[in-house]
């Protein structure tokens, strides 16, 4: 068992996983973590990829056969970590890994749930045109009334095991860490700062399509809140 389990979603992204997980292992050295790598049926060899760094690291692959999408990856990859606290990031390089031990550090704090926010001091983000920052700021004054978070759409953070215990997860889209934050059993909320950075290698994943399905998850979590907010008759 693993103390941190790192869930990192993957569909085509052979050319960054060697990196990411070189990175990771760098940034903490000393730490008991273990990485889940939840792979799409990569058709580049993404998972083979990962597999032969397995030998080197403390990686599980995870072949998925069942619904794809970056949310149900991610939340397959909850039943297969053995960590006490999870985190969860992107393999494309843009969520750096030198703030999984910051991240750590927020959780023993007292911390049961920490994300990593471009919208606070000291973060930002990196090579973004204007139309692309406007959109997610859009994104998350539409979440706002949600969560207390500054950056709820950030796909990096980080949480006690105990914040989904028995909780039913069921994202639509990219933005497993909104569903999190509005359903996940927590007190004390933390954030550290980072500045993300756009993909150097591979291709996004970003389509009209997952604008839509924020759209629809947003309704979903507004009913959810709603039906937990209503006093019982």
């Amino acid at each position: 068992m693993a103390y941190v389990s790192v869930i990192v979603p993957t569909y085509n992204e052979r050319d960054n996983i060697r990196p990411l997980l070189e990175g990771v292992f760098a940034s903490c050295a000393g730490l008991d973590v273990e990485v889940v790598v939840a792979d799409d049926g990569s058709p580049d060899g993404t998972a083979a990829e990962a597999e032969a760094l397995a030998k080197r690291y403390p990686v599980v692959v995870l072949r998925r056969t069942g619904e794809r999408g970056l949310s149900p990856a991610v939340v397959e990859g909850f039943s297969k970590a053995s960590g006490r606290v999870i985190a969860v990031m992107d393999a494309d390089l843009s969520h750096p890994p030198e703030v999984l031990p910051k991240l750590l550090r927020k959780v023993e704090a007292g911390c049961d749930i920490v994300f990593a926010s471009r919208n606070v001091p000291g973060g930002g983000v990196s090579g973004w045109p204007l139309h692309r920052r406007l959109v997610s700021r859009a994104a998350a004054l539409l979440s706002r009334p949600l969560t207390q978070s500054s950056d709820p759409m950030s796909g990096f953070f980080m949480f006690r095991r105990e914040v989904i215990d028995e909780v039913k997860l069921n994202p639509l889209g990219f933005k497993v860490g909104l569903e999190i934050l509005v359903k996940g059993k927590y007190g004390r909320y933390g954030e550290v700062p980072y500045v993300f950075k756009d993909r150097a290698a591979g291709q996004s994943k970003l389509d009209a399509r997952q604008y839509l399905y924020y759209l629809l998850h947003l309704m979903r979590l507004y009913a959810f809140k709603l039906r937990v907010q209503r006093p019982s008759q």
